[in-house]
């Protein structure tokens, strides 16, 4: 991300209502609750599922890792903000609990989702 700083990066990660604004068209629905957790519906290969995630590890300004926690399936998501000449470099890892044949069959999709949720993530730390 050349063009966001990597506390511009931070400040959007880290405040849900920002956050929120980075989820890909793949998540629908979306609601911040007051607890901070963000309530949504996540819709891939023609399914879509209800889904919960907290905030549970905060580790400003370089690392946010965020948990799926409606009882459904396991899923984590971790972003990693680390300086890069003027910018920011962001590493985000999702580990989702998907029987196997289905990984093979998601992991594009993921991989998609994930693409875009960081170009908005850099339009969103630009701005």
């Amino acid at each position: 991300m050349p063009s966001a700083a990597p506390q511009d990066v931070w400040d959007v990660i880290s405040d849900p209502h920002r956050h929120v604004r980075t989820l890909p068209t793949s998540v629908s629905q979306v609601e911040v609750l007051g607890s901070g957790e963000i309530s949504c519906t996540v819709s891939a290969m023609g399914k879509s599922e209800r889904m919960l995630v907290r905030r549970t590890k905060l580790e400003p300004p370089r690392r946010l890792v965020e948990q799926r926690v409606d009882g459904t399936r396991e899923g984590t998501t971790e972003f990693v903000v680390e300086p890069d000449g003027s910018g920011s470099r962001v590493t985000v890892t999702a580990d989702v609990a998907l029987p196997r044949l289905l990984a093979g069959l998601a992991k594009a999709p993921i991989e998609q989702g994930l693409s875009r949720q960081l170009e908005l993530l850099e339009q969103e730390a630009s701005s």
